[in-house]
């Protein structure tokens, strides 16, 4: 399996082509570089939520992997820069693994997510807006508050909110599919949360 977020090169021309950021084998197939001599031009990369690049270069190659992995950096300094930049995105039907991601800050997410969304390491909403749907589960667990947060109007899977200590100003979505997770608030603001949800349906 591909780590995310995947993407090839050519290390002559130092060309990018980004479509499925999970799937190598996909994205050679939507541009039609499966087999042939231009196919043998091409080369997997990654460029990971953490920051880090990698560019798998031949020893025939033109340019070391230590060269390409700079020229990338160069294009796209930030691993949001290079998300971003990513148009299939508007609609993406995978799962986004971004759990490394420590801020939102500048972030463009899709309007829908076919698979799961993990943010995970996010403690704060700031700058952070989320598709409308989400197809399988939602992992926002280090938020502490949801100022600012505005949820998705379906989630598929389950809602991992246990990092919160306050319910204030936070509205649930309409459909959850899975369970949903709520253990830092207390009891009560949990009865009134879920009181509040059910008068909104």
């Amino acid at each position: 399996m591909c780590q995310f977020a995947s993407f090839i090169f050519n290390p002559r021309t130092l060309e990018v082509k980004i479509y499925d950021l999970g799937s190598h084998a996909k994205t050679f197939d939507h541009f039609g570089l499966v087999d042939g001599a231009e196919a043998d031009c091409w080369r997997e990369g990654h460029y990971r939520p953490d920051g880090t690049i990698s560019c798998c270069c031949l020893d025939i190659d033109t340019h070391l992997a230590s060269e390409c992995e700079a020229i990338l950096r160069k294009k796209w300094p930030t691993f949001i820069n290079f998300f971003n930049s990513s148009r299939e995105l508007e609609n993406y039907r995978g799962s986004l693994d971004l759990r490394s991601l420590t801020s939102a800050e500048g972030l463009i997410l899709p309007k829908r997510v076919g698979g799961g969304l993990d943010l995970r390491s996010l403690t704060s909403a700031d700058g952070l807006t989320l598709p409308k749907e989400v197809g399988d589960s939602l992992d926002l667990s280090s938020l502490t508050s949801a100022d600012g947060l505005t949820l998705p109007k379906e989630v598929g899977g389950w809602l991992d909110l246990s990092g919160l200590t306050s319910a204030d100003g936070l509205i649930l979505p309409k459909e959850i599919g899975g369970s949903l997770y709520l253990s830092g608030l207390s009891s009560r603001d949990r009865a009134m949360l879920m009181a509040h949800r059910a008068e909104s349906e």
